[in-house]
């Protein structure tokens, strides 16, 4: 069975869901900046970086509005529109598609990529790496929650003793 997709992933046209365009991105990231806005006052922040068109703006929020990620208030003179879902999770999803569809499916591959680590590390961005998660977990208030261990000489591949760590890990903390 599919896992029901978000409204705003339905194409009106039946097609299917391939990413959000760039001027799409460019408007979503103002109105979550801005949490209420109008279709002026997007214009004129995007006249700012680029010539644009007003009509182009007001079609494209329209467009907004009927993929469901746009909500659209017409009391007023002036429409308001404001974020119909959070731009968190417009993002996870278009990431998720993009790693579903251009590189099937392999999440280690997209996080090497998001990360710029598009070779194998080196030992120091590996140390880099972890410390960043240690900082992260201590910051969160559970250091002790956070556990490592590099076996010397074994690169990327995962030895006897570093399969036994994870699986002992998994039982302790996943198995109770």
């Amino acid at each position: 069975m599919e896992a029901v997709r978000p409204k705003w992933l339905r194409s009106t046209k039946g097609a299917p869901f391939t990413g959000i365009g760039s001027l799409e991105a460019d408007i979503l990231a103002i109105v979550w900046e801005k949490q209420e806005t109008t279709v002026r006052s997007v214009y004129e922040t995007l006249r700012e970086r680029r010539t644009i068109a007003y009509t182009t703006v007001m079609t494209v929020m329209n467009n907004l509005v009927k993929k469901h990620l746009l909500l659209q208030d017409r009391t007023a003179i002036a429409y308001v529109y404001r974020p119909a879902i959070p731009g968190r999770e417009v993002a996870q999803t278009v990431l998720e598609s993009v790693v579903h569809k251009l590189m099937g499916g392999q999440t280690g591959a997209a996080v090497s990529t998001l990360l710029g680590l598009d070779v194998d590390l080196t030992a120091e961005q590996v140390d880099e790496l972890r410390e960043t998660i240690a900082r992260a977990y201590e910051r969160a208030g559970a250091p002790e929650h956070f556990t490592h261990y590099i076996e010397p000489g074994s690169g990327h591949v995962l030895s006897p003793e570093m399969w036994r760590r994870t699986r002992d890990w998994f039982r302790r903390h996943l198995l109770k």
